[in-house]
């Protein structure tokens, strides 16, 4: 398996909390290529979502698809539960402030 990954960033379905988030980056889930697939690992409020698809998953004009490296770190004791958390594992970050998913955007972007 590869050690580069996507983070997809969305917006969200209109949880209570959404006014408090970027009124654009909203939701985020991890994209994995893998022998001709894509891994699709992702946290909503209530599901854990982990499945393959063998097309391209997204309509690009929806979504905004950042490229990044995973690496290996120490994993935390503690990891929220959340969308970020999710993405912060699989990618190494041990970063504890960033706590949504535009934090994690501006993170990642190039």
């Amino acid at each position: 398996m590869s050690s580069e990954v996507y983070i997809v960033f969305t917006e969200d379905s209109g949880h209570w909390w959404s006014p408090f988030l970027h009124p654009v980056i909203q939701h985020c889930y991890v994209l994995i290529p893998d022998r001709g697939r894509w891994i699709i690992y992702g946290k909503t409020e209530q599901y854990f979502d982990l499945f393959t698809l063998d097309d391209q998953p997204f309509k690009l004009e929806q979504v905004i698809v950042v490229k990044a490296e995973r690496k290996q770190t120490k994993r935390s004791l503690f990891m929220l539960n959340t969308c970020v958390g999710h993405a912060k594992q699989i990618l190494g970050i041990n970063d504890p402030f960033i706590l949504t998913p535009y934090q994690l955007y501006k993170r990642l972007k190039p």
